[in-house]
């Protein structure tokens, strides 16, 4: 599953974006989330970062990487 390409073509299908060059071989990027551990976060962070993590963790990492 390649997310962010996925979200991109809804993006410029419905005219909200549109694509640069190149148009074709898009590179393959890696998209990471990162936290501080320690940093005390609000009701909102700790909601937002609960979310990404049960969403993420749904789908395999081989899903979840370009290429496969």
């Amino acid at each position: 599953m390649t997310w962010p390409l996925h979200v991109a073509r809804q993006d410029v299908a419905a005219g909200h974006i549109r694509q640069l060059p190149p148009y074709e071989d898009l590179p393959e990027v890696s998209i990471y989330l990162i936290s501080n551990p320690a940093r005390r976060y609000s009701e909102a962070e700790l909601a937002f970062l609960s979310m990404i993590e049960t969403e993420v963790s749904q789908f395999d990492i081989a899903e979840r990487t370009y290429g496969e």
